[in-house]
Parts: C-alpha cells; sequence; structure tokens
C-alpha cells in the first residue's frame, strides 16, 4: 500500500513541467498543497511566478525563459496584495 498512497500522492499534487519535451512532472511536497483552490480566477490571490508573454503564447526562444524554467514550473507570487489575516487561495488550473 506504500508504493500505491505514494503514485496516489503524485497524481493528485503533481504537474507535468512547463518545459516542452523535457517528461519531468513537478510534484507539491510543502505546505503549498494545503491552500486552498477555487475554480474563479478573480478570487486566486497567487499565482505562477512566470507572467504571461505579452503575445498570449511563450516565444519560440527566449533566454530569459530558458533560463529560469525550473523556478518559473514551482515558485508561487502573489498577485495582488494579501492583507494580514487574509486566506491565500489559488486557481483551481494554476499548472495546466
Amino acid at each position: 500500500p506504500v508504493i500505491e498512497d505514494f503514485i496516489a500522492f503524485i497524481e493528485e499534487h503533481g504537474h507535468k513541467s512547463k518545459t516542452k519535451g523535457n517528461g519531468q512532472n513537478i510534484v507539491e511536497m510543502g505546505g503549498s498543497h494545503y491552500i486552498r483552490k477555487t475554480s474563479d480566477a478573480s478570487e486566486a490571490n497567487i499565482g505562477r511566478w512566470m507572467p504571461p508573454h505579452p503575445s498570449g503564447k511563450e516565444p519560440t526562444y527566449s533566454p530569459v525563459y530558458e533560463r529560469h524554467r525550473l523556478p518559473f514550473d514551482v515558485f508561487l507570487v502573489a498577485t495582488k496584495d494579501i492583507k494580514k489575516g487574509e486566506e491565500v487561495i489559488r486557481p483551481e488550473n494554476l499548472w495546466s
């Protein structure tokens, strides 16, 4: 049951890397998987560190994107001011 539980954890808390072609899965092991998720994007106050590209899609090649692929896959940042005592909420589709 240990292996099956571990696989279930990976399936529930993991996501594919945004780096195309590397085949890696990133698994949340820290407290971030306890953050409440919402399907209402306007309610979320954190998001991925990787900012959306102005064109709406990633460029074919960008030295900035290439240098920071792993951090873009794992770091979360505040997307609006979070007041003291306010709940931290992430979008349900954060990694998709």
